[in-house]
This record gives structure tokens, C-alpha cells and sequence, in this order.
């Protein structure tokens, strides 16, 4: 809970705002009270389509496990729906304060109750299809469903609710066996909603008391921002005060959360939350936000394409636009919304794409580049390309200063057995429309090199030969490589990168240890063990190390490894500065078995380092401290992978999770 800031709105309807909720399913939340004095309300300022068909499904399928609508404002402009207020939290802020996951018993508890409300809907002929952590809201007589959207089938909804279930454990699927089959592939396998609702019904649901103390003081400070406005006229005094009521819930916290909840419905259920206040007293108080919740989704564009995510390793962005591989077609959306601008067809499974002059986009598509319009999708121009028996490999960047399109391309030696493939460097020159250069790059796994820019702005290219690296200039004009500078220290199997960002550094990466060596000075300057306590016998793998400049910390190297450990490094002295072990992800069988360390974006401004992978979801870290400050789990299976890609000129985070994107605020 939030104060509201001097550009929010302080009316809405017949609504006095008093205070921002945390949002809940992707929407902003609102404290407010009616004018008349009819006591506290919540109000959701809905996004998105649908509300009419939410609020009809809503009155169809009233009861326990949603929140009681008090008035539809789906007409209005904003639309907004009002609920009655009870002290509540999202399940992802109640994972935050239980940071190693639910109790079994009450994950067991939560299964049932859930399970009620959707099994009404899907009477109803209808679905939720927008089940996420976000979207539950855990009150001290049980949890609530924000309002559904329609979307999906039932058995998506039971395969969102074992997500979510699984989530709440910390990444521990629940114990109960019922509850498992919601997470199986087999939609058929799943059990039905009616079946949960039925087969749990005895489970009693209890909180932790960290977890009733934390909606305690949801409460007290509800109360205290509806007493510092203008209060309504004094109640009886034989009445109990409904600042007396909750204040005593708060003060109840060593009964547990059924003694609450009991005490609470023994004195009028939860409408004794939310009658009229007969204190007088005027405060002034601070609310603070729960840490662990993710800010308000600012927009969600949901692809038919279910591999969005790898497809766009990489997001092409200019001007306010984003662009999308999304086989068979190109998308590009609106920034500042998330709506589709324009579309192309005839995308293959392969093409990939890379930005060029500013309003161009280049597709490699097969034997030929394509350069489009990033206004409109209009095809500017097309060039064969001639790759000569090689095979296209990836695009690695284009220059702008230069003109000059980079890209790998790979092929394999026929004429000797067991030979290594040929690997060059092409460079084509966008301005003219030709190749301008390849250069073969004598690297001992095919494809393996690594461009440089140095701090001069040269161009070098990083390879491994004979066990050594080489660190050879090249010639933007001719394409020649000058005379290597050759690293023999390096450790053999093992992955290299390079810091962009001062100092300037060779980087080699695994095995559980991170090395460091100025750019052309042939020794390490560092060595640091990672990990003292290495996975099944074997040390965990290291993934890219990266360099930013964090205020208050100067720059900072950030690396992670398959513990799921997040660690920030003093680049020059090569001293750990903080770790920080995430979640687990969930069990994932199949392509995606086996531990993965998380990738990781920050932007420019270093207010917030994301971290992504599985199905554990995305974790926003303070990176001066390593501090959890919120965390993203959207509805997909727990298989899925996440991406987040920053826009830095709009300070946006984008995270992509199966066919889905969504924006938030990247600090």
C-alpha cells in the first residue's frame, strides 16, 4: 500500500481515493471510500478488453474465492470495477515474506479453495485465463481470483493453477497427488476443478503467522488513511469501532491465521472489515509498499507464435517501436501501448533480424538480405548474398559509423576427414548493397570467435587455436587481420567474453571459476572461485560475465552459474561484492532438463538487475546489494523459458515468457 502521488486521481465515480494497492493481475489496484461514508472499497482500474464480460461472469459466479462487486464502472472512461475491501495480498508478496515457499498444508489449502471458484466459472461455461501469482489474492479467510478474462480452456486454468501452486512452494511442486496432475502435458490428465473443489474439501486453511502479521498491518493502515480524511459522523457507543475490531485482529497474531479469520467471521465476517469507521482521530501516515511484488504491467501482447520467446533472443527497437519474429510474420508494436503497428507475412522458421540506418530493418531471409521499412514494413530493397558453400550463422552487430553489417557464417571441410569447419567473419556494406569483406577465422571449434571493439574503437576478433587465445586487429576497410596478440594462460575448456565497459578485460568462464586478464597482457590479473560447494560432484557452470557502472559501487562485474546464484565481482581486485541463490526453477522434463543459470539485464541507469530463466520466472535484484525487489511469474507452463530485454531510451523492461510479452517499468 502506497500513498497516492500528486498527479494520481483523488476521485473516481462516487470514489474518494485514499491510497494505491499493490496490483494485482497485471491491473492497477486503488484504496478508496465512498462519499457518502458507506465504508472502504477496492478499486480496479481494469486494462485491457473484456470488462463487461469479467463483470458478467463475476455476478454469475459470485461466491467464496472472488472478491464482492459493489458497482461495475466498465462503461466509464477509464473503466474500473469496486469491490469491497478486504486486507489482503497478492500471492506473489506472501512468497516474497515466506521467501523458502508456502507450508504443505497450506499450499494443500489454497488448492481447495481455488479450485471452488473455478469450478463455478467452468459451470458457467466460461474459464479464468488469467491465473498467475499476481492474480491471487490471500485474505485471512482464505484466497481470491482477480477478475477473469475468459481466455483458454478449463484445462489451462488447472495447468495455471499447479504453476501457481508450485510457485508458492518456493519451486516445490505440492505433495498431494491430486494436486500434481494440474502440471501434467496431458490436458486429459488433469483433474477437473469440481474434482479439486470436491476431492480437498477437508483441507483447513491457515496461514503462517508472518503472513497474518503482514495483513494486520494492511488493515491498520487502511484504517489510518480513512481516518485522516474526513470522517463520518460518531457511531453508537455501544457499537464496536471497526478501528477497535481490526487493531485487535493485529494484536491476535499468536492465535494463527484460523484463530484470526475466526475471530474475524465470529463478529460479522469480513463486512466488519469494511463497515464505517467511528474513530475521530486524524493520522498522517506513511504506507510502504510490501517488497517481492512486480510493478504494474504497463501492457501485454500475447503472439500465435508459442515459441516467441526463442525466436527473439534479441529484440529489434527504434523510434517507439519494438519488432517481433513471429513466424510466419514480422511484428511491430507500439511501445507505448503494446498494439501491432503493422505486419508482414512470409517469414521463414530461420530468418533472423538485425537493425540498420535508423528506420531500416534487415532480415537475413535464406540467400538474401531484405532490408523493410520500420515505419510501415515496405520493402525497401533486396540483395542476393553469396555464401560460397558456408552457411549462414548469426547476425553479430552493425556500425552504424561504418555502415557495415556483421555477420558469422560457418562451413564444413569435405576434403579432410575429421577436420575442423571453416569459420570467417563477413562483413556487408549496407550503403552500397555488396559484400565488402570475409575473413576466415582459424578458430578450433567451428563458429567459435568473439568481436571486439577496444576503447579505441577498433575492431578485433577473439579466437581459441591450439589451446591458445589469439587477439588479432582487423581492418574495417580491407578485412585483413594483423599479427595476434596471443593469451597462453588460459585455461583449457573454457568459455570466454570480454568487458565493453572500462576496464578492459578477457574474461574466461566454468567449471565453477571466473578469470580475469587485461585485454593485451598475456597473465591473469585475477582468479575467483565461485562455488565451494560444487553440484552431484561437478562445479556448476558459469554463464557470460557482463560489466555495468552501478552508483555507489563504480563498475561492477555480474555474473551467475546453474546453482541459480547470482554474484557481483570488483572487476579489478576480483573480490565477490554480494551473492544472491534465487528460487529453484521448477522440474521441467524434456529439451529443457537439467540446471540452468539465469540470464541476466540491467539497464543504463543500474536502479535494477533482472534475472531470468525457467519457470521460477523473472527476479528484479537491487544490484548494489543483491536485494530481492520483486519477482514475475506469468501463466505458462513451468517449462517455458523467460528473456527480459531493456529499453533503455524508454526505460522499459520487456519480458518475454512462451508467446507472450510484457512491458514493465525497467526501474
Amino acid at each position: 500500500m502506497e500513498e497516492l502521488r500528486a498527479d494520481d486521481l483523488r476521485l473516481l465515480g462516487p470514489y474518494v481515493l485514499l491510497a494505491a494497492l499493490t496490483p494485482a493481475g497485471g491491473e492497477p489496484r486503488l484504496l478508496a471510500r465512498r462519499s457518502a461514508g458507506d465504508g472502504l472499497a477496492e478499486i480496479t482500474l481494469v486494462r485491457g478488453e473484456g470488462v463487461r464480460a469479467s463483470a458478467a461472469a463475476l455476478r454469475a459466479a459470485a461466491g467464496p474465492g472472488f472478491p464482492e462487486l459493489l458497482e461495475d464502472g466498465s462503461a466509464a472512461r477509464p473503466p474500473w470495477l469496486a469491490w469491497r475491501f478486504v486486507p489482503a495480498l497478492t500471492l506473489a508478496e506472501a512468497g516474497a515474506l515466506m521467501y523458502g515457499g508456502l507450508p504443505r498444508a497450506t499450499l494443500r489449502a489454497l488448492g481447495a479453495r481455488l479450485a471452488v471458484p473455478l469450478a463455478r466459472l467452468h459451470a458457467h461455461g466460461t474459464t479464468h485465463g488469467a491465473l498467475t501469482p499476481d492474480a491471487v489474492l490471500v485474505a485471512p479467510d482464505g484466497p481470491r481470483l482477480v477478475r477473469p478474462r475468459g481466455t483458454g480452456t478449463p484445462q489451462d486454468d488447472i495447468a495455471a493453477l499447479g504453476a501457481v501452486l508450485t510457485h508458492a512452494g518456493a519451486g516445490r511442486a505440492p505433495d498431494d497427488p491430486l494436486l500434481r496432475r494440474c502440471s501434467h502435458e496431458d490436458p486429459e490428465q488433469r483433474p477437473t476443478a469440481r474434482e479439486l473443489a470436491q476431492e480437498l474439501a477437508d483441507a483447513p486453511f491457515e496461514l503462517p503467522a508472518r503472513l497474518v502479521g503482514a495483513l494486520a498491518r494492511e488493515a491498520d493502515r487502511a484504517l489510518a488513511l480513512e481516518s485522516a480524511t474526513d470522517a463520518p459522523p460518531p457511531a453508537r457507543a455501544a457499537r464496536t469501532t471497526r478501528r477497535t475490531l481490526l487493531t485487535a485482529g493485529g494484536a491476535g497474531l499468536l492465535l494463527g491465521a484460523g484463530g484470526v479469520a475466526g475471530w474475524v467471521a465470529g463478529r460479522g465476517g469480513t463486512d466488519a472489515l469494511t463497515s464505517p469507521a467511528a474513530s475521530t482521530r486524524r493520522t498522517t501516515p506513511r504506507a510502504t509498499a510490501v517488497r517481492g511484488t512486480a510493478p504494474a504491467v504497463l501492457w501485454r501482447y500475447d503472439a500465435q507464435d508459442p515459441r516467441l520467446t526463442e525466436r527473439n533472443r534479441s529484440l529489434a527497437h527504434s523510434s517507439g517501436r519494438v519488432h517481433l519474429l513471429e513466424y510466419p510474420e514480422l511484428t511491430t508494436l507500439s511501445l507505448a501501448d503494446g498494439r501491432p503497428v503493422w505486419r508482414t507475412g512470409g517469414l521463414g522458421p530461420r530468418d533472423s533480424l538485425e537493425s540498420a540506418e535508423p528506420g531500416t530493418l534487415i532480415l537475413h531471409r535464406e540467400d538474401r538480405f531484405q532490408a523493410v521499412s520500420a515505419e510501415d514494413g515496405s520493402q525497401l530493397w533486396t540483395e542476393p548474398i553469396d555464401l560460397r558453400g558456408l552457411t549462414f550463422g548469426q547476425f553479430i552487430g552493425y556500425e552504424r559509423k561504418y555502415g557495415l553489417l556483421h555477420y558469422s557464417a560457418t562451413g564444413s571441410e569435405d576434403s579432410v576427414p575429421g577436420a575442423t569447419g571453416r569459420t570467417y567473419l563477413i562483413s556487408f556494406d549496407v550503403r552500397r548493397r555488396t559484400e565488402a569483406w570475409r575473413l576466415p577465422v582459424p578458430a578450433d571449434k567451428a563458429g567459435e570467435f568473439l568481436p571486439v571493439f577496444d576503447e579505441k574503437d577498433a575492431l578485433h576478433v577473439l579466437y581459441a587455436a591450439d589451446g591458445v587465445l589469439n587477439l588479432v586487429e582487423v581492418d574495417r576497410r580491407t578485412g585483413r587481420a594483423g599479427r595476434p596478440f596471443r593469451h597462453t594462460w588460459r585455461p583449457a575448456d573454457r568459455k570466454v567474453g570480454v568487458g565493453s565497459v572500462d576496464p578492459w578485460q578477457i574474461y574466461t568462464f566454468g567449471a565453477g571459476r571466473i578469470e580475469a586478464a587485461p585485454l593485451r597482457e598475456n597473465k591473469p590479473l585475477w582468479r575467483l572461485d565461485l562455488s565451494s560447494d560444487p553440484v552431484a560432484g561437478e562445479p556448476p557452470a558459469v554463464s557470460t560475465p557482463s560489466l555495468a557502472k552501478v552508483p555507489g559501487l563504480g563498475t561492477v562485474l555480474f555474473t551467475s552459474d546453474t546453482t541459480r546464484t547470482v554474484y557481483a565481482i570488483d572487476p579489478v581486485r576480483g573480490r565477490e561484492l554480494w551473492r544472491r541463490t534465487l528460487l529453484p526453477d521448477p522440474p521441467s522434463p524434456g529439451i529443457l532438463d537439467g540446471p540452468l543459470a539465469p540470464g541476466l539485464s540491467m539497464p543504463t541507469s543500474a536502479r535494477t538487475l533482472l534475472a531470468f530463466g525457467r519457470g521460477a520466472g523473472v527476479i528484479a535484484l537491487d544490484p548494489r546489494t543483491g536485494a530481492v525487489k520483486w519477482t514475475f511469474q506469468s501463466n505458462q507452463s513451468a517449462s517455458s523459458l523467460y528473456h527480459a530485454y531493456i529499453v533503455d531510451d524508454l526505460d522499459l523492461a520487456l519480458i518475454a515468457n512462451g508467446p507472450s510479452v510484457f512491458a514493465f517499468p525497467a526501474g
